[in-house]
């Protein structure tokens, strides 16, 4: 940490010290200028870019119109309770904190004589509008999304959340990067040990720069297993998501420069739901849950349990004897579906690297002409390329991209103990699976919860799209200080009772 500084009386020890910490004169983007308020030097910093200049110029106007008998004492204190009207203006002492407010966006004010610093909010932040999500799209529902800009961002979030125990408090991290992160969370819900928890791995963070910003960030707090490929933090881009979460009694993680926000803690369930779902009706959303259950089942077992039954065919009962390929081609039929799974690898993270025009025919290349020519000539067999099919299909329908990406190493790693072991090696993989999923926490919280300590009727659940009027209880597992959900209404009405006797 660096070491405290005190702004000092003379302006020009004030102005040298930033000179030649800031580089001005060898960096374009820092811009200083000197100013005459009264009969008093004055001298101002900013970022070229990061400030509204109409906002400056009228700040200025207002300065520098002052009686110069009115400043004699106190200039200082006087600006600031008289002239710099704009709401975010606060005083600091501290030059460090300065140059912080300083590279952050917001503008500094010195005044020859005062020990303190004008720190003003003039910003004006490089960012992009709202627009819909690429990965969370519904049919109904919102277009907006989490941007780039963290004050956006909370925005978005106090729109749907107008409650005044809505906390944001902001952190830094990084020693040169100085990341902004708002920790979200309802004060008279969330756990305060949840909260506390996150707050603390936060400001034990000691590196020098985040600027990969929310995944650096999450591999910092979320302790445990590194190792673990399960993700133990769920990222959203709709405000109406994250909105939701916190009224469950969750902790939400804005990074600055970063359109995805962390919630946190998760569990499974969290990871295969979709807002889908709950802008359909009630049939409809638990449909559409158990399918997408089934698929990312389907994209875990289905390639390793077939390989398994066709490896060792005299397993198979009478009713399930078609199964298995009449040709299996020249490759061994494991190291097909290994082959397959690279390739499907490749043809996705093609389609990412791309320009969006060509990525439509890169994906009919991939997934048709390659598939149909490989079995032509005898490399593939057709069973495989349709297992292959179905399982990569259920990778797709997992809304996690992280989630979906653990199930298919899972995968992968149980294809290749079925070809070394065959079916013994598909046991012991499922059960070493099982094992991960059990013993895997987020920040306290049971992965498997509530399947893992049984709940019945939380598990209810998260099996089907309950009817919102029904859930009345927040997750136990979060240990809300709020559990009932209904409790103010019931506390109001009784209020309300009580005032009209």
């Amino acid at each position: 940490m660096a070491e405290k500084r005190k702004i000092d009386k003379d302006i020009d020890k004030n102005i040298n010290y930033l000179k030649d910490l800031l580089g001005i004169g060898e960096t374009f983007d820092v811009m200083f200028r000197e100013f005459r308020i009264g009969h008093k030097r004055a001298a101002s910093f900013t970022i070229n870019g990061m400030t509204n200049d109409l906002l400056i110029a009228d700040l200025f106007t207002e300065m520098v119109a002052v009686d110069p008998q009115d400043l004699s004492m106190n200039t200082l204190q006087k600006l600031f309770y008289t002239r710099a009207v704009h709401t975010q203006t606060k005083q600091l002492d501290d030059m460090n904190d300065a140059v912080t407010s300083l590279l952050s966006g917001e503008m500094l004010f010195f005044v020859d004589g005062a020990a303190q610093v004008l720190v003003i909010d003039a910003r004006a932040y490089p960012s992009r509008s709202p627009s819909e999500s690429n990965i969370e799209k519904v049919t109904r529902g919102s277009r907006d999304s989490f941007v780039e800009t963290i004050v956006f961002n909370t925005a978005l979030i106090r729109r749907r959340l107008r409650d005044p125990n809505l906390r944001c408090e902001i952190t830094k991290v990084g020693i040169r990067s100085q990341t902004d992160i708002a920790v979200c969370y309802i004060k008279d819900i969330t756990n305060p040990k949840l909260v506390e928890t996150v707050k603390r791995r936060l400001n034990n963070i000691d590196i020098d720069g985040v600027p990969m910003a929310e995944k650096a960030i999450e591999e910092f707090i979320v302790g445990g297993n590194k190792w673990n490929p399960l993700p133990k933090v769920r990222y959203t881009e709709r405000p109406d998501v994250a909105a939701v979460h916190l009224l469950e009694g969750h902790v939400c993680l804005v990074v600055d420069t970063s359109p995805d926000i962390m919630i946190l803690p998760t569990t499974f369930w969290h990871h295969v739901q979709h807002v889908e779902e709950y802008r359909q009706n009630v049939i409809t959303g638990t449909f559409l849950r158990l399918v997408r259950l089934g698929a990312v089942l389907f994209s875990l077992l289905l390639p390793p349990v077939w390989l398994a039954l066709v490896l060792q065919r005299q397993l198979l009962p009478e009713t399930l004897a078609f199964l298995g390929p009449q040709d299996t081609g020249i490759i061994p039929l494991g190291l097909q579906f290994l082959l397959a799974e690279i390739g499907v690898e490749m043809v996705r993270m093609a389609t990412v690297h791309v320009p969006a025009a060509q990525s439509t025919a890169l994906g009919f290349i991939g997934a048709f002409m390659l598939g149909d020519f490989a079995t032509k000539v005898g490399l593939f067999g057709n069973e495989t390329i349709f297992y292959t099919a179905v399982s990569v299909v259920g990778t797709f329908a997992t809304p996690s991209v992280e989630l979906a990406l653990a199930m298919r190493f899972f995968r992968i790693v149980l294809i290749a103990l079925v070809m070394l072991f065959k079916l013994p090696g598909l046991i012991g993989g499922l059960a070493a699976v099982l094992l991960i999923f059990g013993f895997t926490k987020s920040f306290g919280v049971s992965y498997l919860w509530p399947a893992l300590p049984l709940n019945l009727k939380a598990m209810r659940g998260v099996l089907f799209r309950l009817p919102i009027p029904s859930k009345l209880l927040r997750p136990a597992a979060l240990r809300p200080k709020d559990n009932d959900r209904l409790e103010i209404i019931h506390n109001k009405s009784k209020q309300d009772k009580d005032d009209e006797e």
